[in-house]
């Protein structure tokens, strides 16, 4: 690294050149803290760290005791609002508009799914829904092991899962809005659910095979479930909860990402 730029990181973090890494930690600890909410500050302060961190690693970590920067103390004090709203330091513009055209059809998608009640069935012919499909089919198969119940149930279980799953692996990545789209598409299974288990007593949903569960008997999950349950007169009220539940996952999920987005375009990398 220049002597110039090396001399700028560890004054930009208060300390003196060649400062031992306990040091450059607990100041990029505190100074984060101190920062937070001030995200010029925070992108500064994190762009000098890292730039270190970078140095000291293409260096072969020479010097304390050759290890990095981070340390297990520095995940620890990680705030909820660090975790969701993560400072965005030189974000490439063509990612960014990228992400833009993505936030945009997904919000048209999203109120579309959102204004139409789990009557109209429009959740279950669209393109998401066959997204979904493979999850929730192999959803029967994985949980079949916990019972004939849970297998039934299963499959409406894994297709929730699987997005929750791949929100919590965004959040621990630090990719806030790829996170953000995880949430966006676990509120659309929510959705995706809501005709499903609105037509759990009248069984005129055309299932995959063709059939109805007015031809087979027991092959509607949710007329399974609910009738297992003795709860089938609470299909309507259960699939407009379902419902609800999605557009507020999917409403919060356009707020995280605007916000992201909002922080991008304030430090684009121009």
């Amino acid at each position: 690294m220049m002597g110039g730029i090396e001399e700028s990181c560890y004054a930009i973090l208060g300390l003196p050149v060649g400062a031992p890494q306990e040091e450059l930690e607990e100041a990029f600890r505190r100074l984060k803290r101190e920062s937070e909410g001030d995200w010029d500050r925070l992108k500064e302060i994190t762009w000098a760290y890292e730039t270190l961190a970078g140095s000291r690693a293409g260096a072969g970590k020479e010097g304390n005791g050759g290890t990095g920067l981070t340390g297990p103390g520095d995940e620890n004090e990680t705030t909820l609002i660090g975790l969701l709203f993560p400072p965005q330091v030189k974000v490439n513009p063509f990612y960014f508009w990228g992400r833009c055209l993505v936030f945009m059809l997904l919000l048209i998608a999203g109120v579309r799914l959102m204004v139409n009640p789990p009557s109209s069935e429009l959740a279950g012919h669209s393109f998401f829904h066959n997204i979904s499909l493979p999850f929730h089919e192999a959803g029967h198969i994985v949980f079949r092991i916990l019972g004939d119940f849970m297998g039934v149930l299963g499959g409406s279980l894994m297709q929730v899962l699987i997005p929750v799953i791949c929100l919590a692996a965004f959040l621990k990545r630090g990719d806030a809005f790829a996170a953000s789209f995880a949430l966006w598409w676990t509120g659309q299974n929510f959705i995706d659910m809501a005709p499903y288990i609105n037509d759990a007593r009248a069984q005129q949903l055309m299932l995959l095979g063709g059939v109805t569960g007015q031809d087979v008997p027991g092959y509607h999950d949710w007329n399974n479930i609910l009738g297992r349950l003795g709860l089938l007169n609470l299909d309507h009220g259960l699939a407009n909860a379902s419902h609800i539940v999605g557009s507020l996952l999917m409403t919060a999920a356009f707020i995280w990402a605007a916000i992201i987005l909002w922080m991008q375009w304030k430090n684009l990398d121009r």
